[in-house]
């Protein structure tokens, strides 16, 4: 009850006090939107005397004329104004608590006075204020009380307009101011995007952090579109998010200019503003509002120098005439034209726009940088194109020589090929000679040895009727080895099953055929007399790629094959079951010998015609 008393003496004696206040404003031919400067007459109530009222003009800071700045001050303005004709006044967000009286009777409010203590709390949100006049002067009494902030007073000059107009300009600004942050906040997505795709420059990773910044700072000032998504945001922490996103911009910044000109900015001078700027956002996001909010003063000096630094980093990038420097000049000009604005409206010293320019300003600066980042895309794309261009020439000048060299290689190989196999035919033929002169112990010797040279022959005779010379397929080989062996063994009787075509490197056939030659000798060495079994020879490919050689004479080789004799004529050695053994393991194969065939397991290789 004292509480409601002592409020009841102020509002009286407030009201009474400003009758006599010679302060009027004719609006009686009002027909658009027109501020409420004044001058209106101020008094506090730490007084009980109104001899020294004194009379300011808005916007202004009130705490510079009061004694007590905790205290509730009044402000009193009286109106000409038509009757019955309704009219509406937008307050512009000041940064205090307030009820405003229009003939006595409250009008409109923001947050809570506290007279006793001393601790008012101010509401983040304000409504457009309607009333109607009944007679030809109204008085407003405003009063204003801030126990949070640093001011005591208004962010601009409010405004007043027949009723519909205020809420009109509101929709229209809050549309407006939307559409600013959207754009900023997605041109901030897709510059880190860019990043994330792109990791070795870093420009586009602050760039985007700046957009950022700068969309949620849209969103805390002019309209305060902020309320539109978060009604119940508190006023402190409105501030907060206010003053933080214009701290943590500075940061970015640095290191934006220090990315995008590394050779033209100074490492010192990027530290130490990153350093301030970090300083400061921590101040805005943890100490009190009182104390952050009378650090701005301190940090628009701050501000002030490093405009003044990327000024210099840009006439330096425009003397060095690099690509985009003479744009990106002016287009930082604008914008620092608007940040000094915004230094200058939130100083209340000389205000050109009474709205907060920064935001649109630094939308002329993003696109100008669209523009200088998408010319120097042009550029790398053109840069990209045309070395493209030479390497696919330089690529294919190559290839062409290096098919030339491979033709002339396989020219040459295939002649080598030729001359090998016709060296090895006349070999044999020595040694066909030869035999036929010898006793029959030596032809048994020439014999083995033909025969041995004979299947390396067929291997090159192969190789000169086909195109490619790094493999051969085995079946084909195998009948002309086999065509062979019966030629020089009468009598012989071998059979080939065979399916689909397999190949195998030149090396392990040649191998390959070396072991069934061995295979075949051993059997005719070994059989008796007249008694000659068949050779049966049959190859498989599994899904693996493994070829499987089946080799069955009728004879248990296992006895002989562990014994790995090694025996030796005309001072030659002789390739036996220890041979046998050494080539499997250059084929990389294995073998396995059972009671009565024996299977040899190898790999394929892939052919593509």
């Amino acid at each position: 009850m004292t509480h409601l008393f002592r409020t009841i003496i102020f509002i009286t004696i407030f009201y009474f006090s400003s009758l006599n206040a010679d302060s009027s404003m004719d609006i009686t031919d009002i027909n658009g939107t027109r501020p409420l400067k004044g001058p209106w007459v101020l008094s506090s109530t730490s007084s009980r005397s109104f001899d020294n009222n004194q009379s300011i003009l808005l916007p202004q800071f009130i705490e510079n004329h009061i004694k007590y700045p905790n205290k509730v001050v009044a402000l009193s303005l009286t109106l000409k104004t038509v009757p019955n004709i309704p009219l509406s006044i937008n307050m512009k967000q000041p940064y205090s608590v307030w009820k405003l009286y229009a003939d006595g009777k409250l009008i409109g409010s923001s947050g809570k006075f506290d007279q006793i203590n001393g601790k008012h709390k101010a509401e983040a949100y304000y409504p457009i204020i309607n009333f109607t006049p009944l007679t030809t002067q109204t008085k407003l009494l405003l009063y204003l009380a801030n126990s949070q902030h640093r001011h005591i007073g208004f962010y601009g000059v409010p405004l007043i307009a027949p009723q519909g107009i205020l809420e009109k300009h509101h929709l229209y600004t809050s549309i407006i101011e939307k559409i600013v942050a959207t754009i900023l906040f997605l041109f901030g997505l897709y510059h880190i995007a860019q990043y994330i795709v792109w990791k070795k420059d870093q420009a586009p990773l602050w760039f985007g952090a700046v957009c950022i910044s700068f969309a949620i700072r849209t969103t805390t000032t002019g309209e305060k579109i902020i309320l539109d998504y978060f009604p119940n945001l508190s006023w402190e922490m409105l501030a907060r998010i206010e003053y933080s996103s214009a701290y943590i911009a500075l940061p970015f910044f640095v290191l934006y200019f220090g990315a995008l000109y590394p050779k033209r900015s100074s490492v010192f001078a990027e530290y130490s503003y990153l350093f301030v700027g970090l300083l400061f956002t921590g101040f805005s996001l943890f100490s009190s509002t009182l104390f952050f909010t009378a650090s701005l003063s301190y940090y628009n000096i701050v501000v002030l120098t490093f405009v003044f630094y990327i000024f210099w980093v840009l006439f330096q990038s425009f003397q060095y005439k690099e690509k985009g420097s003479l744009l990106a000049f002016l287009a930082f000009s604008f914008f620092s034209a608007t940040i000094v604005h915004d230094l200058l409206l939130f100083e209340n010293m000389i205000i050109f726009l009474p709205i907060d320019l920064m935001p649109y300003g630094f939308m002329i600066y993003l696109i100008a940088q669209a523009t200088i980042l998408l010319q120097r895309s042009s550029e790398a794309f053109y840069l990209i194109e045309k070395h493209t261009t030479d390497l696919e020439d330089s690529v294919s000048e190559r290839t062409r020589e290096l098919l030339l060299v491979i033709e002339q290689r396989e020219l040459l190989l295939r002649e080598l090929t030729h001359r090998v196999k016709n060296n090895l035919q006349f070999i044999i033929g020595l040694l066909w000679i030869q035999r036929k002169e010898a006793d029959i112990q030596t032809q048994e010797s020439l014999k083995i040895l033909e025969s041995q040279i004979q299947s390396i022959a067929t291997v090159h005779e192969s190789l000169c009727s086909q195109d490619a010379i790094e493999m051969i397929e085995i079946h084909e080989y195998i009948r002309k080895l086999i065509f062979s062996l019966k030629r020089l063994h009468s009598g012989l009787e071998i059979s080939l099953n065979s399916h689909d075509p397999i190949y195998i490197q030149t090396d392990h056939t040649i191998t390959l055929g070396l072991i069934i030659n061995e295979l075949i000798t051993n059997h005719i060495k070994y059989s008796a007399p007249y008694e000659t079994s068949s050779v049966h020879i049959f190859i498989e490919k599994s899904l693996d790629l493994c070829v499987i050689l089946h080799y069955n004479d009728g004879i248990d080789h296992r006895e002989t094959f562990q014994k790995a004799q090694m025996s030796s004529s005309f001072g030659l050695p002789k390739l036996g079951w220890s041979m046998i053994k050494e080539f499997v393991k250059q084929m990389d194969a294995n073998i396995i010998v059972y009671h009565d065939h024996l299977d040899l397991h190898f790999l394929a290789c892939e052919h593509t015609k």
